[in-house]
C-alpha cells in the first residue's frame, strides 16, 4: 500500500487495553482482516499483546527484524491508555514518549522515513514533542487525540480511516472518513514535514533572535573559553560576528539529517524544503508559527 509519498506492507496494532475493558484493540483487528480478506488486498493485519514493557520492545524487534530481513514495512498503531508524557501497560508501569519515539526513530530509518503511526491512547499527539531538530524523525506520520477520548469514538474512527485507507490509498480520504464517524477536532494528523518545520520555527525564535539569541551567545562563549582559553571579548566578538550570520545553511543541514536525506537521497525529491524562504518568513514576522 502506497499514499502520498509513503508505503506500507501490513499493520501492527500494539494492544496495551487492560482485559478489564473494552477490548477496543482486539476489535479494531477483526474488522480491518475481515475487510482485507473482503478486498482480496496484500496487506495484512497483526495485534501484539503488550501487557509489560518487555513485550513492547519484542514487538518492536520483531518490526525491526521484519525490515532488515524481508524489508516489510509496518503500518504501527497503539491502543491503550497515555497522557501528554508517557505510554501505560496494563500492569500499571509506564514509559515516556521520548523512549518510544527513540524505538521508531530506529524503525523510521529502516524504513526510509516510511513509518506511520497511530494511536487512540489519550493526549498522545504530544508523542511529537519528542522529535529532535539534530536527529532523524522518528514518524513519517502520525493520527493521534491531543485530548482525553473514548474507548467507542475511538474504534469507530480507526476502523473507518484504516478501511478507507486500503480501499483509496489516499490518507487525506482517510481522515476525511475518520472524521466523520468519530470527533476529529480531537486528534491531530501531523507530517515530517510540519514537525521540522515545527522545530526549525522554534531553533530561529529561540536561539538566533532577540533574548535567546543573546543567551545562546553567552552559552556558546562560556563553552569556548573553557575549550579553547580566548580572551572573552575575543570570543564574544568573534562568536557574535558568526550568530548573526543567516542560518539558512545550518536548516538545511538539520532537514537532510531529520528527513534522512543523507542517509537516502531519494528522499531529497519526496521532502523540499526552501530554507532560505523559511528562514526570511520566521524572520519577517510572516510566519508566526510553523
Amino acid at each position: 500500500m502506497s499514499s502520498i509519498g509513503f508505503y506500507a506492507h501490513k499493520f501492527i496494532i500494539f494492544d496495551l487495553v487492560p482485559e478489564s475493558e473494552m477490548q477496543t484493540g482486539r476489535r479494531i483487528e477483526e474488522h480491518l482482516n475481515d475487510f482485507i480478506n473482503a478486498e482480496n488486498n496484500d496487506l495484512s493485519c497483526e495485534r501484539c499483546k503488550c501487557e509489560t514493557e518487555e513485550d513492547f520492545f519484542t514487538a518492536i524487534n520483531c518490526i525491526k527484524n521484519d525490515l532488515t530481513s524481508r524489508g516489510i514495512v509496518s503500518y504501527v498503531h497503539i491502543e491503550g491508555h497515555g497522557s501528554r508524557e508517557s505510554l501505560y501497560f496494563p500492569d500499571g508501569k509506564f514509559i515516556s514518549w521520548s523512549v518510544v519515539f527513540q524505538a521508531f526513530r530506529e524503525i523510521n530509518i529502516l524504513s526510509k522515513n516510511n513509518l506511520f503511526f497511530s494511536s487512540g491512547a489519550c493526549e498522545s499527539a504530544y508523542a511529537y514533542k519528542a522529535a529532535s531538530i539534530t536527529k532523524a524523525c522518528p514518524v513519517f506520520g502520525l493520527l493521534a487525540p491531543e485530548r482525553e477520548v473514548e474507548a467507542g469514538s475511538v474504534e469507530d474512527g480507526f476502523i473507518a480511516f484504516y478501511k478507507s485507507l486500503i480501499k483509496s490509498e489516499s490518507l487525506n480520504d482517510a481522515f476525511n472518513a475518520f472524521a466523520d464517524a468519530t470527533d476529529g477536532k480531537k486528534y491531530a494528523l501531523i507530517f515530517s514535514p510540519h514537525i521540522f518545520e515545527n522545530a526549525a520555527f522554534n531553533y530561529l525564535t529561540q536561539h538566533c533572535m532577540g533574548k535567546g539569541r543573546r543567551k545562546r551567545l553567552e552559552n556558546v562563549v562560556t563553552k569556548a573559553i573553557t575549550e579553547t582559553g580566548l580572551p572573552v571579548k575575543k570570543a564574544r566578538k568573534a562568536l557574535r560576528a558568526e550568530l548573526s550570520k543567516p542560518q539558512a545553511m545550518a536548516l538545511k543541514g538539520f532537514h537532510e539529517t531529520f528527513m534522512m536525506c543523507d542517509l537516502y537521497p531519494e528522499n531529497r525529491a519526496r521532502f523540499k524544503f526552501d530554507a532560505v524562504k523559511f528562514e526570511r518568513d520566521v524572520r519577517s514576522g510572516k510566519l508566526k508559527t510553523a
